[in-house]
């Protein structure tokens, strides 16, 4: 989509802009100045792919597969307390929200998934099933917030997941969704007008 491109070049010109003033810096000697900006430049690539969203899958069993940054996160339809539809907020963080995983390309349109699984802190790996949740004391981790634009708007995603659910209530909750055994994935860049089978949109 136009608007996920058009955050993508916004991004990298940042990144331009980034290497310009080091490749001027170095020579007049501003050496403290070059490290500030690189490691501010580190923590700001770290936190885009953090919470970057690259797909989505139903899976077949019943439930939505997140793959955020490089971790793969399964949250079941039974603990999806809600989906709404963002319109208006900003790209980077949703306010009302906080904290949650994840960002809006398309600050327009997009999608947040509450759920009652942990989250799981930047630091860490995620828990296996069944083990205990992370806990300091009384202080436990935040619910699990994810927020995206998916490519095809947050409407169509939210109409065929719930579309989904209702199926897999249907069954009783034994899965089997619609689409087929292998689930449904949603690549990030994928028309849903162009779709020729089990994919859609994220």
């Amino acid at each position: 989509p136009r608007t996920a491109k058009a955050f993508k070049l916004r991004f990298f010109l940042f990144e331009a802009i980034f290497v310009a003033i080091l490749l001027y810096a170095v020579p007049i000697g501003a050496h403290g100045t070059v490290v500030s900006i690189s490691i501010g430049n580190l923590f700001a690539v770290a936190w885009f792919w953090y919470n970057s969203v690259r797909c989505v899958d139903i899976t077949s069993d019943g439930g939505l597969r997140f793959w955020i940054g490089n971790i793969e996160l399964d949250v079941p339809y039974d603990k999806i307390v809600g989906i709404h539809r963002l319109d208006g907020s900003c790209g980077i963080l949703s306010p009302g929200l906080i904290p949650h995983r994840g960002l809006l390309t398309n600050p327009t349109d997009g999608v947040a998934i509450l759920t009652s699984v942990p989250s799981t802190p930047f630091w860490a790996w995620p828990r296996s099933a069944g083990r205990p949740e992370r806990s300091i004391g009384p202080l436990r981790c935040p619910r699990l917030k994810i927020v995206f634009s998916p490519a095809g708007g947050g409407l169509n995603f939210i109409r065929e997941v719930e579309n989904e659910m209702h199926h897999n209530n249907e069954n009783g909750g034994g899965g089997g969704n619609r689409l087929g055994n292998g689930g449904k994935i949603q690549p990030p860049s994928f028309d849903p007008a162009a779709k020729g089978g089990d994919f859609f949109d994220v």
